[in-house]
C-alpha cells in the first residue's frame, strides 16, 4: 500500500509538472514601455488644490499599443516629470504605424509655489532624456 502510494504520488507530481512546464510557446506576450509624449496642453496659472484636467497627446509605436497610465512623478517643490506607459500585446496583424493619440491626465495642483511639468519626450544621443517643459504660475 505504501508502494502504491508512493508510487501515485510520484506519477501525480510529475503529470502536474509534465503539464504544467509546456514549452509550446502559444504567441502571447505582454509589455509595458514608456511612450514619447508629443505634446501637452497646460494652464499657464493653477490654484492651489484646484483639479485640472491636461490634454496630452502622446505617441503609439503600433495599433497593438494601448495606453496604460501616466506616471507622475513630483520631484521636490518644482518638478513634475510626466511619462506616458503603453502596453504591448504581440499580434501577428499588427499595424507598425506610429499614431498619435490624445489623453487626459487629471491632476490636482498640490503646489504653493510656481512650478514646471517635464513631459518625457525622447532620449538624446548620448542616452540622457528630452523634455518638454511647460512651466506653471501658481496663483491664490
Amino acid at each position: 500500500m505504501k508502494l502504491q502510494s508512493k508510487t501515485f504520488s510520484v506519477l501525480f507530481f510529475s503529470a502536474f509538472v509534465l503539464i504544467g512546464c509546456d514549452v509550446d510557446d502559444d504567441g502571447f506576450f505582454q509589455s509595458t514601455q514608456v511612450s514619447p509624449v508629443l505634446s501637452a496642453n497646460v494652464p499657464d496659472t493653477m490654484v492651489i488644490g484646484e483639479p485640472y484636467s491636461l490634454e496630452v497627446t502622446y505617441q503609439k509605436d503600433s495599433d497593438c499599443h494601448i495606453f496604460s497610465n501616466f506616471e507622475v512623478l513630483p520631484q521636490g517643490d518644482s518638478l513634475v516629470f510626466v511619462r506616458a506607459v503603453t502596453l504591448f500585446t504581440q499580434a501577428s496583424n499588427c499595424s507598425q504605424d506610429a499614431l498619435a493619440e490624445l489623453k487626459d491626465l487629471e491632476f490636482v495642483n498640490i503646489f504653493e509655489t510656481n512650478f514646471i511639468f517635464k513631459f518625457l519626450k525622447d532620449f538624446d544621443d548620448e542616452g540622457d532624456p528630452v523634455y518638454i517643459d511647460k512651466e506653471v504660475i501658481v496663483i491664490e
